[in-house]
């Protein structure tokens, strides 16, 4: 493929751009943020489905997002913003060969490697040798497709022959079983006939006691119905009388009996309200004696007195709570009362408290400060000690090993065991007085614990702060200007109290204070009662006037029914309980008649089989069955009069055995030529297989002959079956991007991907180099460029870069505007 022109009318940066490419290699120069990046992925989403990264090159105050490609396969639009792209080439594909990005990691290379491993085995299966393996293959599938036919063919004229043979076989066992059935027949004939005899005999004596049976039953049903048409004289009259007349006597009596239930029922109810109404005159009188009133005109009177007593009531509670109010004490109060000082007595005490508690933290912080110098201190020295003895002690040991020098080797070994002493002693010191710098934290850290006076003082009376204390004492104020109050508003409690106790008395209720609440109580609740009272005995009134209106005309309509009934009982001729039993009677009567019907049925039955010889099923299935042995015997006569088809010859049974027993043959050797031909075509499948397998020693050869012609060193990497690249250190297999300098992990990049193109030739794709080549030096870049001189005669490479070097180095550059 070769891309001749881009326009980019909107992606990322660049607006309104067109850029020409021409074969081989093409080098775009452009300083940082100039939008190389920007064309490399313009280019890379041209070509193919677009990827996430799109989102990235969306333009911000430009209404297009996308532009044109042209190819030496035609003109293509992108616009990506309507979901308009192309798919020339697998993203995926272009992205593992085409593209160098910078920074670009080995490991996502790796996620790649099973979409390029199978393009590098179908390039292998390409090859000659692949080729021939494969065409010997197909070979073999050809030739064990004929030998397939030749055994179906063989396979086909055995199992026509078989057929033969067991059609020969069915005709001789067919011969054999009609000899043996016409013996057969012979015989059952013979026992048939003697058979039939006996069942004709049989069928004959059942047939005259059938009949004798059903002679019997005729006369025993004649003498019933006789009986019956005696009986049926007996209830003539009652088939004469009208039944709706019987049916509307029958509702008079049961209209009669309603009437006399509901009066019973009425009457008891009356008897009941009566009672009702008694006690409720007895319990309103009790009431009203208790209110001191006769009669109900005097009702209103007393409800007037007790509603002004209820509202007596109320100011008279409203007074007493003002009096409690004003009476109620806290036992703070009796504290402000002693020490009307004790608000400010308390907060100096907090000031002090606070000051106190200020000066100890200080006091551990510096404490704190000092601990920590002296234990970074006794760290030091602690650490010369240790220094000094050991030195004094390697002194020592060479000063015996040594003899040359060894007055000074114990000299310095005493020099250095002194200064190591003195530093022991030092670290020592030390330790005491960071021994009594923590007994002072300690002694300050119980001081700050000790709670003060004024916090006692708060919680004996259940405060939580100074300002709780303050703002009960504001309480206490209020409540000794109320106190003032008191004595005013106890005069009018003391007036409305002996006011109510006054309009009690009227009702017959004690002179005591303690019987206000009660009392009133008690008037409110009788009166209550009495319109309760009256309330129910009006009701009661009219219920028992409904009543007794209703028991009347119930007693006038039960006189009238019984009236009519007499009437129609005369007219009937028949009395009271042969009404009520009316309907047992008569269906008693429809019964006989009913019963003497179905024995005239009966007997004309019975008549009819007589006359008809109809018999019953046990004879029929013996007619039937005689019938049956007939038909069999007429059948195995015509049987015996059938004549026989002769056996086949011999001599053509034999020769067909003879020529499938050549066949079979033929079969089994051909069967054996099939079974070597598969085992050959496995042999060839497998070296097919290996042969393309061979793909991954392929491409480590080219990745390495172009990695070492770059770096000019041998470096030690493992290619692994997978295509990922190892370093070798040690044995151990290491990630190359975690152990190689930027430089050299980016030359080996441009190796991976250069000989992953190479080992897929069959793919002519472009190579765009974004800024890959910044890290090289000199030599290595310089031998870059002529394996990409190389490369550019085989497809179209665009270099994209900020590579000063590069701009310097080739006469034709395009410059890309930052």
């Amino acid at each position: 493929m070769l891309i001749k022109k881009v326009k980019i009318n909107g992606f990322g940066k660049l607006k309104n751009k067109e850029i020409k490419f021409k074969p081989g290699l093409n080098v775009i120069f452009g300083p940082n943020s100039s939008g190389k990046t920007t064309l490399a992925y313009f280019l890379l989403n041209s070509l193919s489905k677009p990827g996430n990264e799109i989102k990235k090159y969306e333009p911000w105050n430009h209404f297009e997002f996308g532009g044109e490609i042209s190819t030496d396969e035609g003109d293509f639009k992108v616009d990506f913003l309507n979901g308009e792209f192309n798919s020339l080439v697998d993203r995926e594909l272009l992205e593992t060969i085409g593209f160098i990005m910078e920074d670009e990691k080995l490991d996502t290379i790796k996620e790649k490697d099973t979409f390029v491993i199978s393009y590098m085995k179908k390039r292998m299966q390409k090859n000659e040798w692949g080729l021939k393996l494969t065409d010997a293959i197909n070979k073999t599938d050809e030739y064990a497709n004929e030998i397939q036919l030749c055994i179906e063919n063989i396979s086909k004229q055995i199992s026509e022959i078989d057929s033969y043979i067991e059609s020969v076989k069915e005709k001789i066992k067919n011969y054999n079983n009609k000899i043996l059935k016409k013996n057969e027949l012979k015989r059952k004939s013979e026992q048939l006939k003697q058979i039939l005899e006996e069942k004709e005999e049989e069928i004959s004596n059942l047939k005259r006691e059938y009949i004798q049976e059903i002679t019997e039953k005729i006369n025993s049903l004649k003498t019933e119905r006789d009986k019956l048409n005696l009986n049926l004289k007996e209830y003539l009259k009652f088939s004469k009388i009208d039944r709706d007349t019987v049916s509307q006597a029958k509702e008079l009596l049961e209209t009669i009996e309603v009437l006399e239930n509901n009066i019973k029922s009425i009457s008891s109810q009356l008897e009941e309200l009566e009672n009702n109404f008694s006690s409720i005159e007895n319990a309103l009188n009790e009431k009203m004696k208790n209110l001191n009133i006769e009669n109900e005109k005097d009702l209103e009177k007393v409800h007037l007195k007790i509603k002004n007593l209820s509202l007596l009531k109320k100011l008279y509670d409203e007074k007493k709570a003002k009096l409690e109010n004003i009476l109620e004490e806290n036992p703070l109060w009796k504290l402000f009362t002693e020490n009307e000082e004790i608000i400010e007595e308390v907060e100096k005490q907090e000031a002090i408290y606070r000051e106190n508690q200020a000066k100890i933290q200080n006091k551990i912080e510096e404490n704190e400060k000092v601990l920590k110098k002296l234990n970074s201190s006794i760290k030091v020295h602690k650490d010369f000690s240790f220094v000094f003895f050991f030195a004094a002690i390697i002194s020592l040991l060479l000063g015996f090993a040594m003899r040359n020098i060894n007055t000074w080797l114990f000299f310095g070994a005493a020099f250095t065991g002194f200064i190591g002493l003195f530093e022991t002693i030092l670290w020592r010191k030390i330790e005491s007085k960071i021994d009594d710098v923590k007994a002072e934290i300690q002694e300050l850290t119980k001081k700050k614990m000790i709670r003060p006076n004024y916090l006692s003082i708060l919680k004996d009376y259940n405060l939580k702060s100074i300002k709780e204390l303050r703002q009960k004492y504001y309480e206490f104020i209020e409540w000794k200007t109320r106190k003032r109050e008191y004595n005013q508003v106890s005069e009018e409690f003391k007036n409305l109290e002996s006011e109510i106790l006054r309009e009690l008395k009227d009702f017959n209720l004690g002179s005591a204070a303690q019987i206000i609440d009660s009392g009133i109580a008690y008037l409110e609740k009788i009166y209550n009662d009495i319109q309760k009272l009256l309330l129910s005995k009006s009701s009661i009134e009219r219920e028992i006037d409904k009543l007794n209106e209703e028991l009347e005309r119930m007693k006038a309509k039960r006189e009238e029914s019984f009236t009519s009934l007499n009437k129609m009982l005369d007219n009937l001729k028949i009395s009271i309980d042969e009404i009520k039993d009316f309907e047992n009677i008569y269906n008693e009567y429809l019964k006989i008649k009913e019963t003497i019907t179905k024995i005239d049925s009966e007997i004309e039955k019975f008549e009819n089989i007589l006359s008809e010889e109809i018999y019953p099923e046990y004879i029929m299935s013996k007619i039937y069955e005689t019938e049956k042995l007939r038909d069999e015997l007429n059948s195995y006569e015509k049987d015996l009069q059938e004549d026989i088809e002769k056996a086949p010859e011999f001599s053509e049974i034999l020769e067909n055995l003879k020529k499938r027993d050549e066949l079979s043959r033929k079969l089994e050797t051909l069967k054996g030529y099939y079974s070597n031909i598969e085992v050959s075509k496995q042999i060839l499948q497998k070296n097919l297989e290996e042969y393309v397998e061979t793909y991954g020693k392929k491409f480590k050869e080219e990745f390495t002959k172009i990695l070492l012609s770059i770096t000019n060193e041998p470096l030690p990497l493992i290619v692994e079956e997978n295509l990922s690249v190892r370093l070798n250190i040690n044995g151990e297999k290491l990630n190359p991007n975690e152990f190689l300098s930027a430089a050299t992990f980016d030359q080996l990049l441009f190796a991976y991907k250069i000989a992953l193109y190479r080992t897929m030739s069959e793919h002519n794709l472009p190579l765009v180099i974004d800024n890959a080549l910044i890290r090289y030096d000199n030599t290595r870049l310089q031998k870059t460029l002529e394996i990409l001189d190389e490369e550019s005669k085989r497809r179209q490479i665009i270099l994209l870069t900020s590579d000063e070097r590069l701009k310097a180095k080739f006469k034709e550059v395009m410059i890309l505007e930052g």
